[in-house]
């Protein structure tokens, strides 16, 4: 259910929102059929393309669905919808992942028991609005546009900046009234390294054409941490 304090001045459902919801379905799907999170193994994410058809409301009520795509080279693709009480899709992601053991931050082999609770899980054929994660842009990203030491609410239990913080950050670096006036449709981005809790980030916004930007994330020693494209729709 969209509540309250799910929403924002014009009663939708926040793209950032939205995105934990499918993540936090996808995490306890994966939990409930073995091949969850431990103390010692996460899941972390690598590449997202989040497609938003429909941008649901207040109050309204909606259902999210999970399924693995396919598996390969130590990741999996992970399909995710929303759709709303009639079934309808209203939005769409495919999720690439990887195993990682926690202490030596190196990936983990998917072949094994493993291996064969995800095939089990594997929908290959089941449509979706979004085939496969898109390639994103090359065009360099020379300026700042803004920087940020990760605070609080922004470092997860791995201590480092959370996946989908950094969304947050670069729609509140947007004007307010174009906020409002716009929804997000797309949303792709790659991560490259993980940002840690204790060095200042620049977020480096280029606009490619209208309602289409693009942004490149990065670290101190002037490494990229992520690099994601934003598409907006201009409200009717």
């Amino acid at each position: 259910m969209a509540e309250t304090f799910l929403v924002d001045k014009m009663g939708r459902v926040r793209p950032t929102t939205l995105c934990n919801y499918m993540l936090s379905c996808a995490g306890r799907h994966a939990e409930t059929r073995g091949f969850g999170a431990t103390d010692s193994l996460g899941w972390v994410l690598a590449r997202m393309a989040l497609h938003i058809e429909r941008v649901p409301m207040w109050r309204e009520r909606f259902y999210v669905e999970t399924w693995v795509r396919n598996l390969y080279h130590g990741f999996t693709d992970r399909c995710i919808r929303v759709v709303d009480e009639n079934g309808a899709e209203i939005a769409s992601m495919i999720a690439t992942f990887a195993l990682l053991d926690l202490k030596t931050r190196s990936s983990v082999d998917l072949n094994g028991d493993l291996g064969v609770r995800l095939n089990e899980c594997m929908e290959p054929d089941e449509p979706l609005a979004i085939r496969r994660v898109p390639s994103l842009s090359r065009v360099p990203v020379e300026d700042v546009s803004f920087r940020l030491r990760p605070r609080y609410s922004d470092v997860d239990i791995n201590g480092h900046m959370n996946s989908i913080r950094y969304l947050d950050h670069i729609l509140d670096s947007l004007p307010m009234e174009y906020m409002n006036s716009h929804n997000l449709c797309d949303f792709t981005v790659a991560y490259m390294h993980e940002g840690d809790a204790d060095e200042e980030l620049s977020f480096g916004i280029k606009e490619l054409a209208e309602n289409h930007y693009l942004v490149q994330v990065t670290k101190e020693n002037g490494v990229a941490a992520s690099r994601c494209e934003l598409k907006f729709m201009p409200i009717e």
